[in-house]
């Protein structure tokens, strides 16, 4: 039997070997064909493997699983509070990765948890929405800096009214007496529109590749303010409901949930948890108007919170309410309690209208009602 941790980089990964009785041996391998044909003549199906999660390890566990007994994906966050040394090299890493490997196997007593590796489909849709997210960013910054040399010049001017589709021209228009700023005003003005095209055809793309979990999407539009694209990137976050045991792990993976340090009488809440994925998150807390209006039981409790209570936890404890509400909806299969039976199917159509002009199949059962 031999434990293996595994550090990897771009070009090469070390990999320290442990046995049973504690025999060590460390080799760094090319992170090429041959390379990893040398590693894996090293192992057999009585090996078990431990490698730390980074950008490229989904598709070296897929490389080399058939040739080992197991391989597990330790979350980065996690190992942070595992150490056996203050010293950090490529070698003492993977000795550590080894060392918790053993300990798990031979105790049976989980060490660390494993990340679960997504499905193909689903690593497409995580690496779509994460080029969705860096898109956004860029827009922001060019709206920013757009709104930085008006309001440098003195045109006061509010965000709103500045990128509005009808206002752009004027805006366009609106500095020529000054020839360096209204350059700068039309080229970022160029760079904008090019980004939100961009955008468009990035969210469209998405939204196809999505049809594979039709099923799902379905349920989850059955709420208010519930986007079809909002329930893609929560299907992307979570692969399956059936991960999660019950609603707090739930909420917890989805950075909705404070940790909570306690000892004695003192009790300090800390920030969410950073061990989960974070983009449903960030398109659920768009929509927290539209769910606070449609749900009256969350509207009654918004209210009295909000009488004494800062905005941002509020609107965080909302957030975590709406993730419990989605959980049970996928639990469940069903419906959601407070929907709206022609906000649903005007959701639904509109997407399978995308889906037919995409030519992007899907299953008949969901064809648009006559």
């Amino acid at each position: 039997m031999k434990f293996i941790g595994i550090d990897l980089y771009t070009n090469c990964f070390t990999a320290c070997f442990l046995d049973e009785k504690g025999n060590k041996l460390i080799i760094i391998y090319n992170l090429n064909t041959e390379g990893v044909g040398k590693f894996f003549k090293e192992v057999d199906l009585d090996s078990y493997a431990l490698v730390e999660a980074t950008i490229n390890t989904f598709c070296f566990v897929n490389l080399i699983k058939s040739n080992v007994g197991q391989i597990l994906v330790a979350n980065t966050y996690e190992l942070r509070t595992i150490s056996f040394t203050n010293k950090k090299t490529d070698k003492v890493d993977a000795y550590k990765l080894a060392r918790i490997m053993k300990s798990q196997i031979l105790s049976g007593e989980e060490q660390v948890r494993p990340v679960v590796v997504a499905p193909e489909k689903i690593q497409d849709l995580r690496a779509l929405f994460t080029t969705y997210r860096l898109e956004r960013k860029q827009v922001t910054a060019v709206k920013n800096r757009i709104y930085s040399l008006l309001k440098q010049n003195l045109y006061p001017l509010i965000k709103e009214y500045i990128f509005g589709k009808k206002i752009r021209k004027t805006i366009r228009t609106l500095c020529e007496e000054k020839h360096v700023l209204n350059f700068q005003i039309n080229l970022l003005m160029d760079q904008l529109e090019q980004l939100e095209s961009k955008i468009k055809i990035l969210k469209e793309r998405i939204l196809c590749e999505g049809s594979y979990y039709m099923k799902e999407i379905n349920n989850h539009t059955s709420m208010r303010g519930l986007s079809v694209f909002t329930a893609i990137a929560i299907i992307s976050d979570i692969i399956t409901v059936k991960r999660f045991s019950n609603s707090k792990k739930f909420a917890s993976y989805l950075r909705s949930t404070p940790r909570v340090e306690s000892s004695n009488e003192k009790t300090i809440i800390k920030s969410t948890n950073k061990a989960g994925r974070k983009v449903a998150i960030t398109l659920l807390s768009q929509g927290l108007n539209h769910f606070r209006n449609s749900n009256p039981k969350i509207r009654r409790w918004h209210d009295r919170l909000r009488v004494y209570n800062k905005a941002g936890i509020v609107r965080m404890g909302m957030c975590r309410k709406v993730i419990t509400e989605i959980y049970q909806m996928l639990k469940k299969e069903e419906y959601h309690y407070f929907m709206d039976p022609e906000n649903h199917k005007q959701k639904m159509n509109e997407y399978i209208e995308l889906l037919k002009k995409k030519e992007v199949d899907y299953p008949e059962e969901f064809d648009i009602a006559a």
